[in-house]
């Protein structure tokens, strides 16, 4: 098929290269005296699945003919080559068998780190031990490393790193995947030597970055028969440049073509011994020539002084190429997003190339907008999909506090009870399970806050599902130190019984369509590899399923628009579209920032021989000089982030820069065009967010509903409520509408003030001796009681006995003067009041209501939060005064018309200050007299409930504030009377 050569066979392909067509096209002129039988044994080894399905999706375009053989590089670790090279272990595996080694480490020594990183440093740790034998190397010379300038995190590190020297002794147990694909490789070398195989074998798509891929391609481009065929190779380079970058290691790593360099310099070739495979010329060869010229090693930049004029008229090079500099990534999203809707009403195939999946999400999204789903090769992460996020919502269930938010998340979950018309009766429960809890302030439910809500006569809880879930709630408890298979186990059977509901047998939908497929995998895998780890605590399990689960992927091939494409950088190397859009081309995201290693440093890396974070930029250079070679080409990128402005990549910078410099070329006029069509589509993008008719704001409220129908019935706490925010009270008593009760109760002023009512209402009913040193122990034994019973957080509990204990002798030392003034006659009860000039009924809940030996009252009421002035009272919070004219006018049936001594806030808060009403100021008629006014002005049909009509603070919140749309309007907006009669 090839001519005999006496040197290493290498072909490549010019960036911007249909490299699937290409390489078929080229195969077929190689073998065109080939045999149809002998072509079908041809091999070719190609490093991606996709790119695997593409070239035969180039062959199965026809004509019919025997098809060579296919296969990945990765395969190879799978190769049943010989009974000397045993089966490879699986990656959980390894990863089990290091935790148990790990954990051990952290037992002895736990100050090395927490235990709930175990599954993170055994992961992380398989890693460097996967790279370590694809780059052949050895734990000895890790050990004999250069330290002398290092810190103590060296020995710390040399502790983790001795776990994983045992498995690079010979005769060890089963190797890894990466040693064994090398152990395969090194197999195959020997056997060649001897026999080299008859049928040609080919090595396409791959740069030959990694230690065993490099060692395999430079045997297959040795055989009679073998051949490499690069992909994205520079012909444009000089051979002065390409010899520049066999440097130092490192010196031009970060060079697109660096890692070409490299594996040639292993082969003792130069430039020109590579020869171009097929006949087909580059798609762009100016293009080529301009970004070859920009990504030149930084210590020859000055060659473009004299290689620039070279390049002739840049208008040609940069034609079908825009430059869109978007003031935000959400621009950015919206701008890419409308040009893919254009490609996809046009028929042509365009792609979204980048490392960014928030970019990517965003444009996902904002192509929903046209019912447009692009083919997405990364697909969802499983932790993201349905199946993953309901296993994660239980794993969290079993191994951590079960609150009535966990529930009432996995009841929700559209997997939950997602058997065959089951789900609408089943969500009808959980609505009214969710009332009942909300309404009740449960925040840890069990079987009798089930029994309860299924037999209260205001929430229509399903009996039969209310036992249902009583028997998920038995199956809810803490999971113990355990083995893996227990946990796992345990997982399953919860999941599966949530899925299936209240059926007798099966999962529900749980395992059904490409995600849970996916998910099942998972934890078959775990269910396998069980054995290897050891017994575990629920924080380490949580950590190492969630790690699992985050490293699925879930893909529906057949979901996405054909021709919408978003592609990794590694799927877009040997791939191409009608039109390629680079997007995210910020410093940070393309290149992406190197992650940090928790091992070695880059000079501790560069002595070992292992790969550098310099190798990602390069091979990231190599995706973009690919793929910016395109016929059609966008660069994107935002000029915002979240946070700041963002820099350029290094690779439009250079060339920017490059066209800038050369205005004899047309470079600068070249750039504007690429600019100028980059900003007539965010123009266009952005005018998709502008409204066709500007949406007027909401004027500030002022109902006026008749007065038929407006409320007959008021509390003394209201009446505030009523002057600050007459909007209130119209959404409560006209509407009917009363803010939802918060699903997790927090520990806030108001339940404190709820609990400290019951304390003191229990403590005063009691009628204790305030001076006896007795009744501070009763205070805080009632105390202790009431907290316990009514705040779940042990912290805040805690707090709040301790502020109680600080604030009761203060209390129990005013309590003897009120007890020396009179004796308690009420507490907590009921008062009405009927005003029949204006037809209210006022209401109130008296704290408390002492008797004087002159048979006179004296009101008291607890403030726990800020008590109000003399003037706020007057004016505004008319609660006490409104209170003592109630119990003037026998309001209290148990009480009877008594004259009202004083009437007093007592404080009981850190200052601890009582505040009286001011009944000396406004006496009694008077009071009653003001109230009939103002219910009498409210009781008209001209006046209406303004929002926010005199609030203490622009700050203060209203539960409403939402239905009267503030915010739209301000405070100095005038309210607008609306008649509902």
């Amino acid at each position: 098929m090839f001519e005999p050569s006496t040197k290493p066979r290498i072909f490549g392909l010019p960036p911007g290269s249909d490299f699937a067509t290409a390489l078929a096209a080229g195969l077929l002129d190689y073998a065109g005296d080939v045999l149809p039988q002998d072509f079908a044994k041809i091999q070719i080894f190609v490093n991606t699945s996709r790119m695997q399905r593409r070239i035969r999706d180039v062959f199965d375009a026809g004509p019919a003919r025997l098809l060579p053989r296919i296969r990945l590089i990765t395969d190879l670790a799978k190769d049943p080559i010989a009974t000397d090279v045993t089966a490879p272990v699986s990656p959980l595996r390894r990863r089990l068998e290091l935790a148990k080694f790990v954990s051990a480490l952290l037992d002895k020594e736990p100050e090395l780190a927490p235990r709930a990183a175990l599954y993170d440093l055994s992961d992380s740790l398989a890693k460097l031990m996967d790279e370590m034998q694809g780059e052949g190397v050895t734990p000895d010379k890790i050990s004999g490393l250069d330290i002398t300038d290092q810190s103590g995190h060296w020995d710390r590190a040399l502790k983790f790193l001795n776990i994983i020297a045992p498995y690079f002794a010979a005769g060890s147990a089963e190797p890894d995947i990466e040693a064994r694909q090398r152990q395969v490789i090194e197999t195959l070398i020997a056997t060649w030597a001897d026999i080299p195989p008859a049928h040609p074998i080919i090595v396409a798509g791959s740069t030959g970055s990694r230690g065993a891929t490099g060692l395999f391609m430079r045997a297959v481009a040795n055989l009679p028969n073998g051949a490499i065929v690069l992909p994205g190779f520079d012909f444009d380079m000089p051979t002065h440049v390409w010899n520049a970058l066999d440097g130092d290691k490192g010196v031009a790593e970060d060079h697109p073509q660096f890692r070409f360099r490299k594996l040639m310099s292993a082969m003792d070739l130069q430039r020109d011994d590579i020869q171009q495979w097929g006949t087909r010329p580059a798609p762009n060869p100016a293009r080529n020539a301009l970004v070859s010229l920009s990504l030149r090693p930084a210590p020859v930049t000055d060659q473009w002084l004299a290689d620039g004029p070279d390049l002739g008229d840049l208008t040609a090079a940069t034609k079908g190429l825009t430059l869109v500099e978007a003031p935000s990534p959400r621009a950015e999203a919206e701008t890419i997003a409308l040009r893919l809707r254009q490609a996809a009403e046009d028929g042509v195939t365009a792609a979204l190339i980048t490392p960014d999946r928030n970019l990517t999400r965003q444009v996902a999204a904002a192509l929903d907008l046209w019912n447009i789903v692009p083919d997405d090769s990364a697909g969802m992460p499983l932790a993201l999909a349905p199946p993953g996020r309901f296993l994660r919502h239980v794993t969290d269930a079993l191994n951590r506090p079960f609150t009535s938010e966990a529930l009432l998340t996995l009841l929700k979950h559209p997997l939950c009870h997602s058997t065959e018309n089951d789900r609408g009766p089943h969500l009808l429960s959980t609505r009214e399970l969710e009332l009942f809890i909300r309404r009740n302030a449960v925040p840890f439910p069990d079987e009798q806050t089930l029994i309860d809500a299924s037999n209260h006569k205001g929430f229509r809880v399903d009996p039969d599902w209310s036992a249902w879930v009583q028997t998920i709630l038995q199956s809810v408890s803490p999971s113990p130190k355990q083995s893996l298979t227990n946990h796992i186990e345990r997982i399953i059977d919860l999941s599966e019984a949530l899925a299936r509901g209240q059926a007798d047998e099966g999962s529900g939908g749980l395992w059904d369509e490409a995600a849970g497929r996916e998910a099942g995998k998972v934890c078959d895998t775990i269910l396998r590899d069980a054995d290897a780890s050891g017994d575990m605590s629920a924080t380490e399990f949580t950590g190492l399923f969630g790690a699992l689960l985050a490293a699925g992927t879930v893909r529906d091939r057949d979901a996405g628009h054909p021709n919408i494409l978003i592609w990794g950088t590694l799927e877009a190397r040997v791939q191409s579209a009608d039109l390629v859009i680079l997007g995210g081309m910020n410093e940070g995201v393309w290149p992406e920032a190197p992650t940090p290693d928790p091992w070695l440093n880059r000079k501790m890396r560069a002595q070992a021989g292992l790969l550098l974070p310099e190798r990602r930029i390069g091979l990231s250079a190599h995706d973009y000089q690919q793929a910016v070679a395109g016929a059609e080409v966008w660069i994107t990128r935002a000029k915002r982030n979240a946070d700041a402005e963002t820099v350029p990549s290094r690779w439009v910078n250079r060339l920017t820069n490059l066209l800038s410099g050369l205005p004899d070329q047309n470079g600068p006029a070249a750039l504007k065009a690429m600019q100028s069509e980059g900003n007539r589509w965010i123009a266009m993008a952005a005018r998709l967010s502008v409204p066709d008719a500007p949406t007027k704001p909401a004027h500030r409220p002022s109902p006026k509903p008749p007065v038929s129908e407006r409320p007959d019935t008021i509390s003394v706490t209201q009446i505030k409520t009523l002057i600050r925010d007459p909007y209130a009270i119209y959404a409560s008593k006209v509407l009917r509408l009363r803010d939802l009760d918060p699903l997790v109760p927090t520990a806030d002023a108001p339940l404190r003030g709820v609990i400290i009512h019951a304390i003191l209402d229990e403590f005063i009913g009691s009628k204790p001796d305030a001076k006896d040193p007795a009744a501070f122990t009763q205070l805080m034994e009632t105390a202790s009681r009431h907290f316990t019973a009514n705040c779940p957080w042990p912290t805040i509990r805690a707090q709040w006995m301790a502020r109680m204990e600080k604030l009761a002798p203060v209390f129990l030392a005013a309590e003897a003067m009120r007890q020396a003034k009179g004796s308690l006659a009420v507490s907590e009860g009921w008062g009405e009041m009927h005003m029949p000039s204006v037809g209210i009924c006022i209401t109130c809940k008296a704290d408390r209501i002492d008797l004087t030996p002159e048979n006179t009252a004296l009101i008291y009421d607890y403030k726990t939060g800020t008590v109000p002035t003399k003037d706020v009272q007057e004016k505004f919070d008319k609660q006490l005064l409104a209170e003592a004219v109630m119990v003037s006018r026998g309001a209290f049936k148990d009480l009877g018309e008594k004259h009202v001594d004083e009437a007093v806030f007592l404080g009981v808060n850190a200052a601890m200050r009582d505040v009286p009403a001011p009944l000396d100021e406004n006496p009694i008629e008077a009071v009653y007299a003001g109230l009939e006014t103002l219910f009498g002005k409210w009781n008209t049909q001209t006046t209406g409930y303004s929002a926010r009509m005199a609030m203490f603070s622009k700050d203060d919140f209203s539960p409403y504030d939402h239905l009267s749309r503030f915010g739209e309007w301000t405070m100095a907006d005038l309210p607008k009377p609306e008649d509902l009669s």
